[in-house]
Order: C-alpha cells, then sequence, then structure tokens
C-alpha cells in the first residue's frame, strides 16, 4: 500500500518512531477489512499576500479579484466530492434512526474521518478551509456530531498540529486515527471562566522530568468519553523563574496517568450525547514531553484558541438552519387558518423567504471567508471570520425563532424537532460564541484601521479655537471622494445595488468619524457603539458576499440564477435601510437615542438589586 511506501521511504522518521508509527498503523488497516486508502492530489498552489477583500472594499481598493466569488476548480475538487459522498449517505440515512453514539462514530472511522486535519506526513487527509467546513456542515446534519466533530477533533488537533513536538504527533496522531484517543482542551475554571488572573490549575516541577498537576477544569465537552486532554495551567518550577503571561503552559495529559476523575456531569440543551462535566486533577504526574511548546508557551495557545471567529460555528448553524427549513416546509403545506392553506398567506411567505433569504448569505459569507483564506498564501481574514460566525449563530436561532412562531402550537406538542432545532440554534450563540467579545473585537479593529487615516481631521475638530477657518469650511467639503465603482466588476444588473453598498461604506464611515469626533480614543469603551458598527460591517460583508456570488452565478448560467439576483438585490437594499438607521443613531448621540436613559435605568436597577418600578395598581394618594 501506498502508505507503507510512504514509511519506509520517509527518512525524517527514526526507526523507534517509525516502528510504533507502522504498529498502530497496521491496527487500523486491520480492524476495517473496507478500509480504503485516500490520497487526495495536492492542495493548488496559493496566490501571493493581499490585503483581506473587506479591507479591500472599506478602502475602495478594489479589483477583478475582490469581486471574483472563490471558484472550486481544481483537480482536487473531483477526489474531495467522490470521498465525501458516501459521508453524506450515511448521515441521511443516520436522521431517521435511533443509533448508538460509537456506532456511528466507528462507521465514520471506516469511513476516514479521523483522518481529517492530520497531515498527509503522518497518514492523515490535509483539508483546505473550504473542505473542512464542507465536512463540518455534512455531520452537523446530526448537530451533536458537529460540535463533536469540531471540540473533540478539530480543534485539538489544530493546537497539537502548529505546536506539538514531531514525538507528540508520532504518538498521539494514530491513537486519534483509530480511536484509541478522544482529545478535549480544557480551559474554564468556575465563574473565574478565562480570566488568567484567577486560574487555580497549577503545574509543579515535581523531578527534572515531571510535574505535577493540580486543580480542575469546568464546562469541558465530552470529557465523559475523552482520554486525551489539552490542559492550559499555571507552572511552577524552581529552576525557571516565569511570571505573568510567561508562567503559563500547555499539558498533553492522558487519563491513564492517574489521579483524574470526572464531576458534575451536565447534559447541555441541544447535545446530550456529548455532555459536559468538571474535570479533576490531583497531583497527576506529567511527563516533561508532554508539554506542547515550551514551559511559558500556553498563554500564546490560549489567546489564539479563544479568539473570536475560530470557532467553526458557521458550518454548523448552516447545517442546522437548513435542515429546520427542510422540516418546517411540508408541515407549512399542510397546515390550515381560517379553513385557509396556511402557505397562502402573504405573511406567512414573507416569513419563510427571509429565513431562506437569511441562509443564502449564511451560505454566501461562510465560502466567500473560506475561499479567501484558500486561494491566499498569506491573507488577515479574522476580521471577515468574526463577521461571519457572529452572523451565521444570531441569524440561526433569529430564523428558528421565527419559524416556530408560524408553527405555533405544533412546535412543542407534535414533533419535538422544532424544538431541538431550537436548542441546537441557541447553544452555538451561547457556549460557543460571545457575542461581546466578537463586537468589540471587529469594531474595534476597523476603528482603529480607519481612525488612522482621519487622525488629522479628527484632531483639528478637537481643536476648533486652534482651527476655526478648517472647522468653518469643512462641511464644504466631501470626505469621502474616492469611488468604488462596483458596477465595473459585478453583472451589469446588479450595478444599481453595487452604488447602494458603496453608500452604506462612506455611512460607516461617517458613523466612526463621528464617533471619533466625540469621544476620542475612549471611543474603544464605548460597547454600545461598537456593536452598532459591528452590525454595519456585518450588514455590509454579507451585502457583498451576496453580490459576489449571484453576479457569479448568474454569468455562468447556475440553476435559479435569476433568484439568487433578485435575492441579492433585496438583501442590499434591506442592508442600506439598516445601515441608515443605524448610522442616525449613532449620529444623535447618547442623549437622544436612548443609551443614557439605558445607562441611568440600570445603575438604579443595581442599587436596589430588583425591579424597582412601581406596579401600575399601586395606590399613592
Amino acid at each position: 500500500m501506498y502508505s507503507r511506501k510512504l514509511l519506509k521511504s520517509n527518512k525524517n522518521f527514526n526507526f523507534k518512531s517509525n516502528y510504533i508509527f507502522k504498529k498502530y498503523l497496521n491496527e487500523v488497516i486491520d480492524s476495517h477489512s473496507n478500509y480504503r486508502q485516500t490520497q487526495f492530489k495536492p492542495l493548488p498552489e496559493k496566490k501571493p499576500i493581499r490585503v483581506s477583500f473587506l479591507t479591500a472594499l472599506l478602502l475602495k481598493n478594489v479589483n477583478s479579484e475582490v469581486f471574483t466569488y472563490p471558484e472550486q476548480i481544481s483537480l482536487r475538487y473531483n477526489d474531495f466530492f467522490k470521498w465525501i459522498k458516501p459521508i453524506e449517505i450515511y448521515m441521511s440515512n443516520c436522521v431517521h434512526k435511533k443509533l448508538d453514539k460509537n456506532q456511528i462514530l466507528n462507521e465514520l472511522r471506516k469511513l476516514e474521518v479521523f483522518r481529517t486535519h492530520i497531515s498527509e506526513e503522518y497518514f492523515g487527509l490535509t483539508l483546505s478551509n473550504t473542505e473542512s467546513l464542507k465536512l463540518i456542515e455534512t455531520l452537523s446534519i446530526l448537530p451533536w456530531l458537529g460540535t463533536y466533530i469540531v471540540k473533540n477533533h478539530i480543534s485539538p488537533l489544530q493546537i497539537i498540529s502548529k505546536y506539538g513536538s514531531k514525538s507528540q504527533k508520532m504518538k498521539y496522531y494514530p491513537k486519534i486515527i483509530n480511536g484509541e484517543m478522544i482529545p478535549t482542551v480544557c480551559v474554564y475554571e468556575g465563574d473565574c471562566g478565562t480570566n488568567i488572573n484567577n486560574i487555580q490549575t497549577f503545574a509543579i516541577q515535581d523531578k527534572e522530568n515531571s510535574w505535577l498537576l493540580s486543580g480542575e477544569k469546568d464546562y469541558v465537552v465530552n470529557g465523559v468519553d475523552s482520554n486525551l486532554f489539552l490542559v492550559f495551567a499555571k507552572n511552577i518550577s524552581p529552576n525557571i523563574k516565569m511570571t505573568g503571561t510567561d508562567s503559563f503552559s500547555l499539558f498533553l495529559i492522558e487519563r491513564d496517568f492517574g489521579n483524574i476523575n470526572c464531576t458534575n456531569i451536565y447534559e447541555t440543551i441541544g447535545r446530550c450525547e456529548i455532555p459536559t462535566c468538571t474535570i479533576n486533577f490531583n497531583d497527576t504526574i506529567v511527563p516533561n514531553e508532554n508539554i506542547i511548546g515550551a514551559p511559558g508557551d500556553g498563554f500564546n495557545i490560549l489567546m489564539e484558541y479563544l479568539k473570536p471567529g475560530h470557532q467553526n460555528i458557521s458550518a454548523q448553524a448552516i447545517s442546522i438552519l437548513r435542515n429546520f427549513i427542510n422540516i418546517l416546509i411540508p408541515d407549512i403545506l399542510q397546515m390550515r387558518h381560517y379553513d385557509r392553506d396556511l402557505y397562502q398567506f402573504d405573511i406567512v411567505k414573507k416569513t419563510l423567504s427571509e429565513i431562506i433569504f437569511s441562509l443564502y448569505t449564511m451560505e454566501s459569507m461562510t465560502y466567500l471567508t473560506s475561499g479567501m483564506i484558500d486561494e491566499y498564501e498569506i491573507i488577515d481574514a479574522d476580521l471577515e471570520q468574526i463577521l461571519t460566525e457572529t452572523y451565521c449563530a444570531n441569524k440561526c436561532l433569529k430564523c428558528i425563532q421565527a419559524g416556530l412562531q408560524l408553527v405555533g402550537a405544533q412546535s412543542y406538542m407534535n414533533n419535538n424537532s422544532y424544538l431541538k432545532a431550537f436548542h441546537d440554534a441557541m447553544a452555538l450563540t451561547t457556549m460557543d460564541i460571545n457575542n461581546l467579545d466578537a463586537s468589540t473585537y471587529a469594531a474595534g479593529r476597523i476603528v482603529q484601521n480607519i481612525g488612522h487615516t482621519m487622525i488629522d481631521h479628527v484632531f483639528k475638530k478637537k481643536n476648533v479655537f486652534q482651527y476655526p477657518f478648517y472647522n468653518m469650511l469643512d462641511s464644504l467639503f466631501e470626505r469621502n471622494s474616492s469611488k468604488l465603482n462596483a458596477e465595473e466588476y459585478l453583472h451589469p444588473s446588479l450595478a444599481h445595488a453595487g452604488r447602494y453598498m458603496e453608500d452604506c461604506i462612506d455611512r460607516l464611515k461617517n458613523s466612526i468619524l463621528i464617533l471619533l469626533e466625540r469621544n476620542g480614543s475612549k471611543s474603544l469603551e464605548q460597547y454600545i457603539d461598537l456593536r452598532r458598527i459591528t452590525e454595519m460591517l456585518i450588514e455590509i460583508y454579507g451585502a457583498f458576499a451576496n453580490l459576489s456570488r449571484s453576479s457569479r452565478s448568474y454569468c455562468i448560467g447556475a440553476q435559479h440564477a435569476d433568484l439568487e439576483k433578485e435575492v441579492a438585490l433585496k438583501m442590499t437594499f434591506v442592508t442600506h435601510s439598516k445601515i441608515c438607521e443605524i448610522s442616525k443613531t449613532i449620529e444623535n448621540g447618547p442623549t437622544f437615542n436612548g443609551d443614557q436613559c439605558h445607562i441611568s435605568a440600570m445603575d438604579i436597577l443595581y442599587e436596589k438589586r430588583k425591579y424597582c418600578m412601581s406596579h401600575p395598581l399601586v395606590k399613592t394618594f
């Protein structure tokens, strides 16, 4: 077999490591008689470094590449979809059957799902960002399985792949492939969450070649079944003095190391098959070779792991909402209301179409972002990833809520699939995404980037008496003089929508300018306004993704391209209306837009520690 030849010819492996790897490889092959050794063609060569699409759009520094929706045209395309087809068939057969979790996981191992996200050097299948999203989307037909593949496979493997040593990969990759090891990441601690100043898990150097780990980690996903823990801990060594962020390390801990137990097992809403729990470590002996990276590297790894936009939420949200729509539509077609078919009501059609248009936007943003990352060698797409995941998670939940209102009592009496979809969507917005972190990070990035182009203007506006003539004449000049010229890159039928999008960008910049003039450097502390900026960014990026995708579909004659064009036009006009409303709210300021009232009301309620308004039936005379 090819893998055996690869191992034999690979001179990078030492004899002992090679022997261990071949041993586990033989176990994998022998345990599955129908094992298929898949090999994809190499990933296509990436283009050179460039700025992200959204940054280019906001700076109006665009070209045909920016407005070209990513195409899957490599020779690898057919290989991947041939490989994933049996997985799609199997998952579709699982939907209406009650199968044991381990039975499903074992079947997926036969289909090589657990070879993904492991380098081909270690007998894995290296997937592109787009291929990974498609796999997650396929598995999320069972939402718990989508979470499982992210939390107990992709996330820990990404950390090991980037920061782990070669010996660690040689030791654990084969065990993960054959199911002997199930990894999970241990981060949170009680009410402290991820507050690094209160981390109570400590690793004390016991001997020169080992550490003693003590503490507990909460909200560990599938910690009951996991037996390989990636634990962030504060390390104390008599030989090395470490302080602050340099005192954190990441340890690879096997359950067999001993003194490890699982408590506080909770079946979380929407994820009953993979409960969370608390993992307790009591003087667990950890070999020195099980530190990922070097002692003191843990903080940087933790910050990267917790960064918004890297939680693989988008594909899960797309699958959950699509499955919900596929359940909802047949039921709506059978329902009656006041002796009329429910589906004939215009308000029902409007609600359903808005759900479908939202799913279209979710797909557009998700695969535009992944295609962008796959296409370029170095590109900072953090902002696009944050906006996409935030939109997908929140929009999925809102759409399901709207659908449940149409179904009414049937949603919780006759068909528990509806409430299950609601719980699955709610999990994405609570356990997997922090809207406050996402909003402040995204808006803060843009305020800083665009703010650099406005420094001189803001300084003069805040020093009126030093620059009186500038302030008197400033209103006579047009500040946003550069043009986007989107119509040059989109299909002519979308030119009008392109001009609407350009006006949205100008209004966003003007809103940022107003905030900087009003608050200066303290703008980054105005979280309500930062959330509004993030909402504007999400709307603009969604409109851009829709226009780019629909323009491509219309040009190549894709099925239902006319409908795609109409959806993109409609969503762009809706975006423009929302942007106008948000920008007006920012312009009105905290006194007139209600922000100050909200703050004052909560100051009183915080003081009283309860709802303090007088009941309308209370007699005051």
